[in-house]
C-alpha cells in the first residue's frame, strides 16, 4: 500500500477537511484495517510517522527518512510488518545529480527529493526484494524526466527484484513513465487481467469524490529479478471515509503481489 499522508498545514481550522487533527484518526483507522505486509508514506513529518507507528503497533518497523540535509523536514519511506518481511540494509539517495548528497536540488526542483531504498526478505517464500519509496518533484518535468532515468539505473544496480511505491506526480502516460517502464518497472495496474482492474479513477481527489479519468499520481511499480518472478493478483485504489472523513488528499493505492521462482 502506497499513501502520501499530506503534511501538516499550520492554521487551518480544525473542521477544514485538509486539517491534521481531523484527518489524524482516520488515517489510523484506515491503516489499522488495511494492515499492510508493507506501507509507503509521502510527505510524512515526524509527528504523522509517530501517529502511524502508534496506531500500526510494534510489528512494524518504521524506515523513514526526511528530505533535509540532516534527515529532517517532511519524509518518504516505509512501515515495514516485520511478522513477513525481514529487513535488511536501508539507504537513502537523493533525487539530484549526486545521489550521495542528501538534501540537494536539482534539475530545477524547487525542494529537495529522496527516494528510500530498503532491502527485504519475505520470511514465507525467502525471496529477497528491494522495496523503493518516492515522491518525485511535481514542478518540473525536467526532475521528473531524470528522477526516474535514475531510478530504473539504480534498481538495475541492485539486481533484486523490486517494487516501487511512489507519488510520482506524473500519470501513468508520462514521460517519466515511460522511463521506469523502460526500465523495467511494470505498473502492477497493467499486470491484472481486465476484468479485475477497477474502473480507472485519479489517485489525487483533494477531498472530493475522485474523477474518473483523473491521473493515476500514485502508483506500484514492480520489476522482476533473476531470482523471481512477479504475479500480480489485485490492485485497487481506496475510496474509504473512516467517519466520513478523507485520510488525505491522495488516494491510498494498493496492490497484492507474488513473487515466483522462475
Amino acid at each position: 500500500m502506497t499513501l502520501n499522508v499530506r503534511r501538516p498545514v499550520p492554521h487551518l481550522r480544525r473542521a477544514h477537511p485538509d486539517a491534521w487533527p481531523r484527518r489524524a484518526p482516520a488515517i489510523a483507522t484506515l491503516v489499522r484495517s488495511e494492515v499492510p505486509h508493507l506501507l509507503a508514506v509521502q510527505e510524512a513529518v515526524p509527528e504523522q510517522v509517530q501517529h502511524l507507528r502508534t496506531a500500526l503497533g510494534s510489528r512494524w518497523h518504521a524506515a523513514v527518512s526526511g528530505r533535509g540535509p540532516s534527515g529532517g523536514a517532511e519524509g518518504v519511506g516505509f512501515f515495514v510488518d516485520q511478522d513477513r518481511l525481514r529487513v535488511g540494509d536501508t539507504r537513502t539517495i537523493a533525487l539530484a545529480r549526486h545521489p550521495e548528497l542528501v538534501g540537494s536540488r536539482d534539475w530545477g526542483a524547487p525542494f529537495p527529493r529522496i527516494a528510500v531504498l530498503t532491502e527485504l526478505e519475505d520470511r514465507v517464500t525467502g525471496v529477497r526484494f528491494l522495496a523503493v519509496a518516492t515522491h518525485v518533484d511535481p514542478f518540473s518535468p525536467l526532475a521528473q524526466v531524470r528522477s526516474a532515468r535514475l531510478l530504473g539505473e539504480v534498481v538495475h544496480g541492485v539486481g533484486l527484484p523490486t517494487v516501487a511505491m511512489a507519488d510520482w506526480n506524473a500519470g501513468a502516460g508520462s514521460a517519466s513513465a515511460r522511463i521506469l517502464t523502460a526500465a523495467g518497472l511494470r505498473d502492477t495496474w497493467d499486470l491484472v487481467p481486465d476484468e479485475d482492474r477497477p474502473s480507472s479513477a485519479g489517485t489525487y481527489a483533494n477531498y472530493r469524490t475522485p474523477k474518473p479519468q483523473g491521473a493515476r499520481l500514485d502508483r506500484i511499480l514492480v520489476r522482476e529479478g533473476r531470482d523471481a518472478r512477479v504475479a500480480v493478483d489485485r490492485v485497487a485504489i481506496s475510496t474509504r471515509r473512516p467517519a466520513d472523513v478523507w485520510p488525505s488528499d491522495h488516494l491510498p493505492v494498493h496492490a497484492v503481489i507474488r513473487w515466483e521462482a522462475p
